[in-house]
């Protein structure tokens, strides 16, 4: 918090009285500039200002992409289980929705599904699926990347927590593994900062970031302006390095804690899916211990997992499971609040048929 409001003294004070009305409607130069310089370095990205777009979060930066890509009745591609906030975009944009599971190497496809239903957008979370946690191997990335431009398909890369590696080497995002790729890389503040900050960003490929741009221009309004100047100090001036070294440190240690505690004190058998990246583990739990049902008993009590059968299109019984965040829970609380869910679950137990 004193960081922040360090960045933000600095940046109201430098900032001229125009920086009251409307923006850049693609943002603030000096936040683009800073965080192409960013992704260069830390994750990879091939990209430079001038391809950036700042969002209202990832979300908005998903909405633009179906903006700018796609027909009402255009066929999309979505990870499953994954993210809701993609599908709602995709829905949103009246598309053809078309669920590829998930396994321990990331999104499937068949091949069949290139020639039957060819898609327009494909959505990926390759660094750390959501909510399985499963990285996306290499060769499934560059076989993924090369029928995609094939197909004449756009591959939209979220990379929302890829900051927060656990385990083994840090991975490179998929966009910059070769040049031109059909990748359009999506990141968001929500998880490095703070959610309520809003701000994402989209990056394009050179392919059509000067075709798309007066675009966008048309159809956006730069707002947010004192947020982004703030953010922009805070990159430029080296607090957002320090801070990330500091969560991740935070965030290992929390995640340690909870695999522990869900070994000690779960007292039901299950698997930990995941963990190498993120601020959250996946329990898959057995199908008599029905999940969307254990949440809405932990909700009464104060706590809020996710059911794992509800991020899934069609669930299956491998589906069933538990979502659990530990970002904003101290570790020292862990062992008591998986207890308690251990004690849920077990109380229903063959309540209802799980997925």
């Amino acid at each position: 918090i004193n960081a922040w409001r360090r960045a933000q003294d600095h940046a109201l004070q430098a900032a001229p009285a125009t920086a009251l009305g409307y923006g850049h409607p693609v943002g603030e130069p000096a936040l683009r500039e800073a965080i192409a310089q960013y992704l260069r370095v830390s994750r990879g990205v091939r990209c430079d200002a001038s391809r950036i777009v700042i969002t209202e979060g990832a979300q908005g930066a998903l909405a633009l992409c179906v903006q700018l890509l796609t027909n009402p009745g255009d066929t999309a591609w979505l990870e499953d289980p994954g993210y809701r906030g993609a599908k709602s975009a995709f829905h949103g944009g009246d598309l053809d929705v078309v669920a590829m599971r998930v396994d321990a190497d990331g999104i499937v496809i068949p091949e069949n599904a290139w020639h039957e239903r060819p898609p327009r957008l494909i959505q990926t979370t390759p660094s750390h699926q959501y909510p399985t946690g499963a990285v996306l191997s290499l060769p499934r990335r560059l076989a993924l990347i090369e029928r995609a431009r094939q197909a004449g398909a756009w591959i939209i890369e979220d990379d929302y927590d890829s900051e927060f590696r656990h385990q083994g080497e840090p991975i490179a995002a998929m966009q910059g593994l070769v040049e031109d790729a059909p990748v359009l890389y999506v990141g968001t503040f929500s998880k490095t900062m703070f959610p309520a900050l809003r701000l994402g960003f989209l990056v394009l490929p050179e392919a059509i970031a000067s075709q798309a741009m007066p675009s966008i221009i048309e159809m956006m309004r730069g707002g947010h302006r004192l947020e982004q100047l703030t953010m922009a100090a805070f990159m430029e001036n080296g607090q957002f390095s320090r801070h990330l070294g500091r969560m991740r440190r935070l965030y290992r240690e929390r995640q340690a804690a909870l695999r522990e505690a869900l070994a000690t004190h779960l007292g039901i058998e299950h698997e930990v899916l995941g963990g190498h990246s993120g601020l959250h583990l996946t329990v898959r739990l057995p199908a008599q211990y029905p999940d969307k049902e254990i949440v809405q008993q932990m909700r009464k009590l104060g706590m809020n997992p996710g059911a794992l059968s509800s991020f899934a299109v069609t669930p299956r019984t491998e589906d069933n499971g538990l979502v659990i965040g530990y970002g904003n829970t101290g570790a020292e609380r862990f062992a008591g609040l998986v207890r308690k869910i251990g004690e849920v679950a077990l109380g229903l137990k063959g309540s209802r048929s799980a997925p």
